[in-house]
């Protein structure tokens, strides 16, 4: 693979990280009633991007079964720092 194909890819996993952290503090922002509104087309759009890389491992280890912790975001950021160290290993 290319350099430059590698780079481009580690700032799509960089903007992925960063993606899930935000809905993380606005889950949490939300959770806490900040005034944040669900309807807000950021929070939806951010929502919309990310649900879907989180909503695997909700199934698998549903926030229900660990006392309201949801644990999604941090395996779905494992799992990107997987690909990326096997990225930059392949360059």
């Amino acid at each position: 693979m290319s350099p430059e194909v590698i780079v481009i890819l580690n700032w799509v996993i960089t903007a992925l990280v960063v993606l899930v952290v935000a809905e993380v503090i606005i889950s949490n922002l939300l959770a806490f009633g900040s005034g944040v509104s669900p309807y807000n087309p950021a929070v939806r759009m951010l929502r919309r991007i990310v649900n879907p890389m989180l909503e695997p491992f909700r199934r698998l280890l549903p926030p229900s079964r660990t006392a309201g912790w949801d644990f999604s975001p941090v395996f779905v950021m494992i799992i990107l720092s997987a690909v990326r160290a096997m990225l930059n290993r392949a360059h």
